[in-house]
């Protein structure tokens, strides 16, 4: 039954259900037909129903905020288990998140007329995944983006990069993303604490930014409102795998869901021109991939150009910022070219940037770096699980946290491939979003990224595979219009939102840097010359963000077996050894808590090791304390110790 073949007499059947499955209540034809069936009153009737619904959606969602506020005051990051963030999250946190799905749940509704409801609930589902964190932390989590900060600093220090440098290299033969962010913090006077403070919120804004496109891309692939904001709901409840933080990956992630967006949308041809025979056998495959999807709109020439210049402009910023990000661009927009007659031109611009950049400004990274690719290409499939978990060697808890990651992955995999059979069947190929979906796997044949690889191909994957995840509830636009299919989806999701938690939050007792920690390393990183050998007990602290080039590090974490034993049981003794080398102009130890934590839960060192390690040395006449605070002990050499303070 469609609107237009509605009329008065079918409206005045008793039992009718407006929103059911034959009428979209949200059209105003289909309002104005009920009151001329059924008279004003009735029609009173039926917008006291969708009021109902819209009021229900924003007082939960306005209890939800009232509840994700006041859960936070309640988390202490000091009381943070093997289980990670998920170990201190109160049960008001837990009732906010169900009933902003469920406020969520209720907007998708077609009689819902507050269409603001969707992203409202949106952007309150990204605090309660991504700024819950760094509220509760107060600092800046991981230490690779600690070690960003490092780029910065330098780059405010000397003005430019080091292309020839040997420590980071591709951070300064990549080098877009932290020039442009030392030139942001310049403009502010901000200093390496001073960024952390900031981009410790860096994924909030990253993933309201990707969950903005996503919508308008999904929108691309059909006009059912509802599939496009849903699958953008399970984008952000299933992308676990943390790669949004302040790093060059989560900004050219984003460029190239813009360019994603631009070349599906107004640069999409609305026509392909040719009257060959090969041309309508292709014209005819393409209809057949890309039945069901929404027809594009018109754009005027002066329109089509400024966008040309944006996608190019973000073509070469990206390749400036990342190396893997335009290898999987030049794949996807292959992919559009084939199923929606996009110039090659894109393609073909994105790699020429890339050759281009390899050959001239990355040269001298290149030229060492090349053969090292080669042999990591051929030994990309052999080391493709490497980054896994061994969950036989860890703790219980870093176990589950290891499977709730997996099996969400798993999960969501499931979703769409069923999803995606429930459109076939209503006549969808959605030939766009399945392309789209595979693109990303072309990093096996041309990265050496090894075990991270199957990261980053899960999330180039997760936005077309989320796509399919939301299709399995509403495959098309006269399906899944129920109560049911809506509460079925929020439980759902609701049961992703918690694997996420485990997945991205499930290690922040190694990953989460206390203020003490920050302290200590800011006293170490301001102080050292260069010539510096700086011994760690691993590298999950926060590390390198200031002076880094002056120091040489060894994580003992990093060390052979053997030679790890050996430090473990003679700490006092091999260290020693260690600095007396005449060529150390100075020389630290630091142990912290985030680093204890590291090395117990993934077994690498026995538990207490650390702790040993720091009586011994405490108790040698070879070693000093020279910075001490609750998290953080930071040792040196006697023999370097004339110049220094105690503290």
């Amino acid at each position: 039954m469609s609107i237009e073949t509605t009329s008065p007499e079918t409206l005045r059947k008793p039992g009718l259900r407006i929103w059911g499955r034959g009428i979209r209540p949200d059209d105003r034809q289909t309002v104005w037909l009920y009151r001329r069936a059924n008279g004003a009153q009735s029609s009173v009737k039926l917008f006291g129903v969708a009021n109902a619904i819209e009021l229900a959606s924003a007082t939960s969602a306005v209890l939800a905020a009232v509840l994700w506020l006041s859960s936070l005051p309640q988390m202490d990051a000091d009381l943070l288990d093997n289980f990670g963030l998920v170990s201190i999250l109160p049960v008001t946190f837990w009732l906010g998140l169900c009933l902003t799905t469920f406020s969520f749940a209720l907007s998708l509704d077609t009689s819902c007329r507050w269409p603001v409801l969707r992203p409202l609930n949106l952007v309150l589902l990204v605090f309660f995944l991504h700024a819950t964190a760094p509220v509760v932390y107060e600092t800046l989590r991981y230490s690779w983006a600690w070690k960003h900060l490092g780029i910065v600093d330098y780059i405010q220090r000397h003005g430019s990069v080091d292309r020839e440098a040997p420590f980071l290299a591709a951070y300064h033969n990549w080098p877009f993303f932290f020039w442009m962010s030392s030139k942001l913090a310049g403009l502010f006077g901000l200093g390496s604490i001073e960024i952390a403070n900031i981009v410790r919120f860096f994924p909030v804004l990253a993933n309201l930014c990707y969950a903005a496109l996503l919508v308008t891309i999904f929108r691309r692939f059909t006009d059912d409102f509802r599939l496009a904001w849903s699958a953008a709901w399970v984008f952000l409840c299933a992308n676990w795998v943390g790669q949004d933080y302040f790093s060059p990956q989560a900004f050219a992630y984003g460029l190239y869901l813009l360019v994603l967006a631009t070349c599906l949308g107004p640069l999409r041809p609305s026509s392909i021109t040719g009257s060959s025979k090969a041309h309508e056998r292709l014209h005819q495959l393409r209809a057949l991939l890309t039945r069901g999807t929404p027809r594009v709109p018109q754009t005027s020439r002066s329109i089509r150009i400024l966008l040309v210049l944006l996608v190019s402009l973000s073509i070469w910023v990206m390749v400036a910022s990342h190396q893997l990000t335009p290898l999987i661009l030049i794949s996807s927009l292959f992919f559009l070219s084939l199923l929606t007659g996009l110039s090659l031109g894109y393609a073909a611009l994105t790699a020429l940037a890339v050759v281009s950049w390899v050959i001239y400004p990355a040269a001298p990274f290149t030229a060492l770096a090349l053969p090292e690719e080669v042999a990591g290409m051929l030994r990309s499939f052999s080391g493709f699980t490497e980054k896994f978990i061994d969950t036989s060697t860890v703790e219980p808890e870093v176990a589950i946290v290891a499977w709730a990651g997996r099996l969400l992955t798993l999960g969501v995999a499931i979703l769409a491939g069923l999803g995606w059979l429930r459109r076939l069947n209503h006549g969808g190929r959605d030939g766009i979003a399945c392309a789209l979906a595979i693109a990303p796997l072309s990093i096996m044949l041309v990265t050496s990224y090894g075990g991270e690889a199957i990261f980053r191909i899960f999330l180039f994957c997760v936005p077309f595979l989320s796509f399919f995840a939301a299709a399995l509830f509403f495959p098309t636009n006269m399906s899944g219009r129920g109560h049911g299919t809506r509460f079925a989806f929020a439980a759902v999701t609701i049961l992703m939102a918690i694997g996420f938690f485990f997945g991205n939050n499930g290690k922040d007792r190694q990953y989460r840097f206390s203020p003490d920690e920050v302290a200590a390393s800011q006293w170490l990183y301001e102080r050292a010359p260069a010539g510096t050998l700086l011994v760690e007990g691993a590298r999950s602290y926060p590390s390198q963000f200031r002076n880094y080039e002056n120091f040489t590090y060894v994580p003992l974490s990093n060390e052979r077996p053997d030679a790890r034993n050996d430090i473990l049981s003679d700490p006092s003794g091999v260290l020693s050894r260690w600095f007396r080398n005449e060529s150390w102009a100075d020389g630290y130890i630091i142990l912290t808590r985030s680093q204890k934590a590291y090395v117990e839960a993934l077994g690498i060192m026995p538990k207490g090791a650390l702790d040993n390690m720091e009586m011994e040395l405490l108790a040698s006449p070879d070693f000093q304390l020279v910075f001490a605070n609750r998290d953080a002990r930071i040792f040196t050499a006697r023999r370097f110790l004339q110049p220094k303070q105690t503290e």
